[in-house]
């Protein structure tokens, strides 16, 4: 592997930065701490219960016996727990109904409804006689060994811009079918290898803009309240605004310190997996603030925005312009334009719905 690029760096200082190793004891203090600090005591329960029922789920899959056999191994490097974010909750909405298949994942070997053994991806193609490997999102994945052995890959980020780009460029070239979710990335990975052929294929939860009016005139952020996710501006759109700002999603606690110092603030905390359209249509929210300062390479919270029939203020770059673009129920504006340029998009919504 060589050094990661200039820009592998700058996507990492976006998200936060690197983290000092801790004993495990503390580090899970300290969670639960931040998160009773920035999300409150209301969302820690949610997510206190969310663990639990997934623990009983583990417990129960390993004691189930069943058939070991699937024709497609599907490989994730990272947790399937749809609390982890976008690219689990597509992984699990995809394998809902889905037979011969097996899913092999940090918790271990799923398949046929129970949980075997296997250290290893080529033992787990030996216990399940698989034909081909699907790698789910090539974070954190082993593709050296991956790639000796019949593979498709579906793509979420630009993880292959962070890597030695002849490996990037193998895995390209190599892969018996390459998996987008959307154009933006497909044409981005075109960086790389300029022929690439790839499908777009939309998350299952894909949800088009509602053709009614929106049915409220809150305004909301909703995701996680991360810096990469544009949360640092929120405080600043916040005191410009003469309404409330409501904030659904977990995060840092860092960011929701200066938020809860304001009094048009109002912080809901963590939300389950598919409850969030229902969350903006209970609370009437009409419009949805994403400004997320890395380009998205879908937005999930894009298609449930439209789903609960809220319109979107998002910045100009990424997925979420070009769908924004296709559908329309939206609005762009620059990203160097930061909060104001946000702030002044809200301004022109609220102007256009009063004379409507």
């Amino acid at each position: 592997m060589v050094r990661a690029s200039a820009g592998a760096k700058a996507r990492r200082r976006a998200r936060g930065g690197d983290r000092a190793r801790v004993p495990v004891g503390a580090a899970m203090i300290r969670a639960i701490a931040n998160v009773l600090r920035g999300e409150g005591f209301a969302s820690a329960l949610r997510r206190a219960g969310e663990r639990i029922e997934e623990a009983a789920q583990d417990i129960a899959m390993r004691m189930r016996h069943g058939s070991s056999e699937a024709e497609i191994l599907i490989f994730s490097a990272s947790s399937i727990a749809p609390r982890t974010g976008g690219v689990a909750i597509q992984l699990m909405t995809r394998l809902r109904g889905q037979r011969n298949v097996a899913l092999l994942h940090p918790g271990g070997l799923d398949v046929g409804g129970h949980r075997r053994r296997a250290t290893t991806i080529a033992e787990a193609m030996t216990v399940t006689g698989a034909k081909a490997i699907h790698l789910e999102g090539t974070s954190n994945a082993p593709l050296e060994e991956l790639l000796r052995f019949p593979l498709i890959v579906s793509i979420h980020d630009l993880t292959l811009f962070d890597i030695d780009r002849e490996l990037a460029r193998r895995v390209l070239v190599e892969a018996q079918a390459l998996i987008f979710p959307s154009r933006f990335l497909l044409e981005k990975h075109r960086e790389i290898l300029p022929s690439l052929v790839g499908e777009i294929i939309e998350p299952a939860i894909c949800h088009p803009p509602s053709a009614q009016p929106p049915s409220g005139e809150a305004i909301a952020f909703a995701g996680a309240v991360k810096r990469h996710k544009g949360a640092h501006l929120l405080p600043d759109i916040a005191r410009a605004l003469d309404t409330e700002l409501h904030v659904f999603g977990g995060g840092d606690a860092d960011l929701f310190r200066p938020l809860r110092a304001l009094p048009n603030v109002v912080i809901h905390g963590y939300y389950r997996a598919g409850t969030l359209p229902s969350l903006l249509a209970r609370h009437r929210i009409g419009l949805v603030v994403l400004p997320s300062i890395v380009p998205e390479s879908f937005s999930l919270v894009l298609s449930e925005a439209w789903q609960a029939g809220a319109r979107v203020i998002a910045f100009d770059h990424g997925a979420q312009a070009e769908r924004i673009r296709a559908h329309g129920n939206g609005w762009l504006v620059p990203l160097e334009s930061g909060a104001r340029g946000l702030v002044d998009a809200i301004t022109r919504h609220n102007c256009a719905d009063a004379s409507s």
